[in-house]
């Protein structure tokens, strides 16, 4: 199980685009000059995109979560309250992400790993399993998954 999701995936943005160390600033940049494209365009493009796999995400998620209520895993309670925490960490997730861009690789795995340890804690307090909660707080495979070794082991 791992939180790194929870803090560190970004969202492209007008704002974020200006930001060179931002990886899609640099990708649209590259489309704008590759193919003399309008940058506002590209940026509206990503943005939109962004959003359409964002509300398919919450989607499945919402989904994912009825379906383990319905096994008996989780309450509705339960449910309710791990949708208001995922909510919870977006919010603090896009309200730290400018602090996030000027800490060094150790002080962002350091604050990370506070971050996981808040979540197993207020988990904790709500009588969840988080490793029954496969995929709800983390990004899934890619930047902000679980590690290697967790991504193969929990199959759902």
């Amino acid at each position: 199980m791992g939180l790194s999701g929870a803090a560190g995936i970004g969202a492209v943005s007008a704002e974020a685009t200006s930001s060179s160390a931002d990886p899609m600033a640099s990708l649209v940049d590259k489309l704008v000059a590759k193919f003399n494209l309008n940058k506002e365009e590209v940026e509206s493009v990503f943005n939109e995109s962004r959003a359409e796999m964002e509300t398919q995400r919450e989607k499945e998620q919402s989904e994912r979560l009825q379906e383990l209520v319905d096994e008996g895993t989780i309450t509705a309670a339960q449910k309710t309250a791990i949708e208001a925490k995922v909510a919870e960490l977006k919010e603090q997730r896009e309200g730290n992400r400018e602090s996030f861009k000027n800490l060094s690789d150790g002080e962002r795995k350091s604050k990370m790993e506070e971050e996981r340890s808040s979540l197993e804690a207020w988990a904790k307090e709500q009588g969840l399993d988080l490793s029954k909660l496969h995929g709800i707080f983390v990004g899934g495979r890619g930047p902000g998954g679980p590690p290697p070794s967790q991504s193969s082991s929990n199959s759902d």
